[in-house]
């Protein structure tokens, strides 16, 4: 378990239930990450796994989407691209916690919207994990490094 939490992108459990998370599988070389995985939505009504796949330059986009909503504005990563799309919209900022809905949506017909209260950090640790991912593919894909 330890191996697959490194490869996490993106994890964002709400304090009473609910998450979309994106893992990617593990590459033929050891401790890097493979650009497949899965993007994963749970909450009580909807439980949903597709494939999907990261790219390097995937990576500075997200990091911008984090970047508005700390800022308090709406974000949409990879919008209008190959794979699901994911907005983030921040509905309430409180002292301790934020009120969120996140958007999965497919270039199909599916869209699904999860409202989650999470704690305060939660940004942060979507900062650390894609951290964590651009450490462990600083070598095979440098331009993860941007």
């Amino acid at each position: 378990m330890e191996d697959r939490e490194r490869f996490t992108l993106l994890r964002i459990t709400g304090k009473y239930g609910g998450s979309v998370a994106i893992e990617l599988d593990e590459s033929g070389a050891p401790g890097v990450p493979d650009s497949s995985g899965e993007l994963m939505v749970h909450n009580d009504f909807v439980a949903g796994v597709t494939r999907t796949y990261v790219e390097p330059y995937d990576l500075a986009p997200w990091e911008h989407v984090l970047d508005e909503v700390e800022a308090g504005r709406d974000a949409v990563w990879r919008e209008h691209a190959r794979v699901a799309e994911i907005g983030i919209r921040l509905v309430d900022r409180e002292d301790d916690q934020d009120q969120i809905t996140v958007t999965v949506a497919d270039q199909q017909t599916t869209r699904v919207a999860v409202s989650l209260q999470v704690n305060r950090g939660w940004i942060e640790e979507q900062r650390a994990l894609l951290h964590g991912i651009r450490k462990a593919w600083k070598h095979v894909h440098p331009t993860a490094l941007r």
